[in-house]
């Protein structure tokens, strides 16, 4: 038999690991890009998340979508946040990595200005 999915249960998951991390509504919105008044809704369980918005803060979180929506860890939880952590931390080393070389690629523009004079 199919569980039935709470929107509330869903909800209250989501707005608790929001106020654990002692951050807003507005700001968890605008990663979601949602407005303000949608992600309330979601908080609130009178709308469920759509499967973008569960992907979102599943990344941002940490967690699984099994999780979010069931409430349950799964004998792999672990591994999926870890993996999960481990990707968030390997984007920020590439994006800094990148604004290193830009700004390497900026210094040699300029040697080579001042080289030509």
């Amino acid at each position: 038999m199919q569980e039935i999915l709470s929107k509330k249960d869903i909800g209250e998951r989501i707005k608790d690991l929001r106020a654990k991390n002692g951050l807003s509504q507005s700001l968890i919105a605008e990663v979601l890009q949602l407005s303000r008044s949608n992600y309330s809704q979601i908080e609130l369980g009178n709308q469920y998340p759509s499967f973008h918005t569960l992907h979102k803060l599943a990344r941002y979180y940490g967690k699984t979508y099994h999780w979010l929506i069931h409430g349950i860890e799964e004998e792999n939880e672990d591994r999926f946040g870890m993996a999960n952590q481990l990707i968030l931390d390997l984007e920020n080393t590439l994006k800094q990595f990148s604004a290193t070389v830009d700004k390497l690629a900026e210094e040699l523009d300029l040697l080579k200005v001042k080289s030509a004079k």
